[in-house]
């Protein structure tokens, strides 16, 4: 059964989903402008590149325990708080003075995209089951995509306007609450199992949740050398229009834009496992490409194969950790999943970098290849185990 993407609760939660990937997309083309803004502060440029990766921070401590308030209290609460909090807290950043505060802005920013990708997963593993959550898993990952797009144009406008300018943007996420108080509804099966405490399960879910999780993170490091190492390893071969980076970063965010659309589909046809293996070969391969890049179009084939990786691995292995979670610990489960993904983000940079460091960027891509390979294949082997086990919720 197709899904209506006109239906509320469904454009509701994919318009919901494009707020977590706002939250970084969208003061990144500011940071020349406020290292600028903020030259007179000691520890200035420390503070200011602090400021994309303090939300991860945040998301990676706080998502385990607002999943369990998502399955204690109810995800639409959770949403709603949490997206008037994320309006306030990002726009909060046009006006601040300091950077410090500007810094306690984008870490409240954190803990809200930590309660909003809790309380959303949730609320699709709730409405959602078999062919249906993978078919919307995939839209949500294409809106995603497609959002930061839009973001990060509308922020480089912005700010080359004025370095403060995209910070009004989080804004925006003010006008969802109305849409959420009136077409998000909580799932009443979550409160009648909270309210029973006999209620157990002899479901293995915490395997196939700890084992995709583990993937996830696995793969965010290798993806995050996108965002993170494409300019400079462009720089490195002699590719130092600012315009060009973003060119290829754009073209991996749109591949995996368009992967994700056709996520759903091709699950049905090939499994889970198969689903992986694709895309895990396309990141290996597409890391090959980059390895002997040395001009723009090499650079741009090799981002758009990690896209198609990110397109089809994300919405897969956040699908298969679902899977078997009880409904009355999809909250904490989504805690974990979300927590898996920002870790890897946040990591990613220092050991990318320290290995680029003492290898160079060929030999560091042919090693990030073959350790892609390798989550091919420990991939397969987990999702063909997991597919063995007993009838999902």
């Amino acid at each position: 059964m197709k899904i209506n993407l006109l239906e509320p609760k469904v454009l509701c939660l994919l318009l919901i989903s494009t707020l977590t990937v706002m939250s970084n997309a969208t003061i990144a083309p500011a940071l020349p402008g406020l290292a600028n803004e903020f030259s007179g502060t000691p520890s200035a440029d420390l503070l200011v590149k602090m400021l994309l990766p303090i939300p991860a921070l945040f998301v990676v401590i706080f998502a385990p325990l607002l999943g369990w308030t998502a399955d204690r209290f109810g995800r639409r609460k959770q949403i709603i708080i949490a997206t008037i909090v994320f309006a306030i807290a990002g726009a909060s950043g046009a006006q601040l003075q300091g950077l410090e505060a500007i810094i306690i802005s984008r870490a409240i920013l954190g803990i809200c995209v930590a309660g909003l990708m809790t309380g959303i997963t949730a609320l699709i593993a709730d409405y959602f089951s078999g062919q249906q959550r993978s078919q919307f898993m995939g839209l949500q990952q294409a809106f995603s995509n497609i959002g930061g797009i839009l973001f990060i144009i509308t922020a480089g406008y912005l700010a080359s306007i004025n370095a403060r300018l995209p910070f009004y943007i989080y804004a925006v996420s003010i006008l969802l609450v109305p849409l959420i108080y009136l077409a998000i509804l909580d799932n009443k099966r979550v409160h009648q199992q909270n309210s029973n405490p006999q209620n157990k399960t002899d479901n293995p879910w915490k395997t196939p949740l700890f084992s995709c999780s583990f993937l996830l993170f696995c793969h965010l490091i290798v993806f995050y050398i996108l965002p993170t190492q494409i300019p400079f390893f462009m720089a490195d071969i002699g590719i130092t229009d600012p315009a060009k980076s973003g060119l290829a970063i754009g073209m991996g965010t749109l591949t995996a834009a368009i992967t994700g659309v056709f996520f759903g589909k091709l699950v049905t046809k090939i499994q889970s496992y198969g689903v992986a293996l694709i895309g895990f070969t396309s990141m290996s391969i597409g890391m090959l490409v980059l390895s002997q890049a040395t001009s723009f179009s090499l650079v741009v084939l090799g981002c758009g194969l990690m896209g198609v990786c990110m397109g089809l691995v994300m919405p897969n292995f956040m699908v298969k950790g679902m899977e078997f979670v009880p409904i009355n610990k999809r909250g904490l489960a989504s805690g974990v999943l979300t927590s898996s993904v920002f870790i890897g983000q946040f990591v990613s940079p220092f050991i990318n970098s320290a290995l680029i460091s003492k290898l160079g960027y060929s030999d560091f891509y042919m090693v990030a290849g073959a350790f892609t390979l390798v989550l091919a294949l420990i991939s397969v082997n987990t999702l063909k185990k997991q597919s063995t086990l007993a009838t999902p919720f």
